[in-house]
C-alpha cells in the first residue's frame, strides 16, 4: 500500500533497497590528515613583537628621509606627510582590504579600513600629544581651517556610505573622488616647515618683545 511504501522510505528495515550511508573518516575520528596546523600562542606573540620592532625601525628611517625627499623632488612636506607617507605605511591594510572585498567579505573589508582610521584618530593621535608633553614637545590637536574641513568632509562621507548598508561601483568612485580631491588640496596647500615647533617659536617671539 501507499502507507507501507511511505514508512519504508523513511525508516530502515535492513533490506537491500535502503540507500547506503557514508561516514566521513574525519567525523569518525579515524583520520587527522585534513587538520590544519596553527601557530601556537607564544610563537604568535614572538612574531608579532619582532614584526612590530622591525616596522618601528623602518618607520623611523622613513620619517627621517621626509625632508630630503621633499626637497629633492620639489614636493611640500605637508603633501609628503599626509598623502605619500600614509599610503605606503598602510599598504598591507590596503592589500588585505582589496582581497576581502574581492571575496565579497565586506564586513572584514570595512572593519580593516574604518577600524584603522578610528584607531589612528582616537588612540594614535591623542597618544602622540601625550608623548609630546612628556618629551617637552609642544604638540596639540589644533588644525587649521583646510585640515578641519577635510577631516569633517571625510568623516561625513564615510558615515553616509556606511549608513546605507549596501555599496556599488558609484559609491567606490565617489570615495576615490573624495580622496583625490583632498590629496589635490594638500598638493596646492601652503608650505609649512614641519620640523619647526611653531608654538614654541611664537612663544619665544612674544617673550622677546
Amino acid at each position: 500500500s501507499g502507507r507501507s511504501t511511505s514508512n519504508k522510505s523513511h525508516c530502515s528495515d535492513g533490506s537491500d533497497d535502503d540507500p547506503p550511508y557514508i561516514v566521513s573518516a574525519n567525523i569518525a575520528g579515524g583520520s587527522d590528515d585534513g587538520e590544519e596546523t596553527h601557530m601556537s600562542f607564544k610563537a604568535g606573540l614572538l612574531w608579532l613583537f619582532l614584526i612590530t620592532i622591525s616596522i618601528s625601525a623602518m618607520s623611523d628611517i622613513l620619517v627621517d628621509t621626509i625632508d630630503g625627499f621633499a626637497f629633492r623632488y620639489g614636493i611640500s612636506e605637508v603633501f609628503t606627510s599626509l598623502v605619500i607617507l600614509p599610503y605606503f605605511s598602510n599598504i598591507a591594510e590596503q592589500v588585505s582590504a582589496l582581497i576581502f572585498a574581492y571575496r565579497n567579505e565586506m564586513d572584514l573589508c570595512v572593519g580593516i579600513t574604518v577600524g584603522s582610521a578610528v584607531q589612528i584618530a582616537l588612540f594614535v593621535l591623542p597618544g602622540s600629544v601625550l608623548i609630546g608633553w612628556a618629551m617637552d614637545r609642544s604638540m596639540s590637536l589644533f588644525f587649521r581651517g583646510f585640515e578641519t574641513c577635510c577631516l569633517i568632509f571625510s568623516v561625513v562621507s564615510v558615515a553616509a556610505v556606511l549608513q546605507g548598508g549596501t555599496t556599488n561601483w558609484l559609491v567606490g568612485a565617489y570615495l576615490l573622488g573624495v580622496y583625490f580631491m583632498v590629496a589635490a588640496g594638500f598638493w596646492f596647500h601652503e608650505l609649512e616647515n614641519l620640523t619647526v615647533d611653531g608654538e614654541l617659536t611664537n612663544l619665544h617671539n612674544h617673550t622677546a618683545f
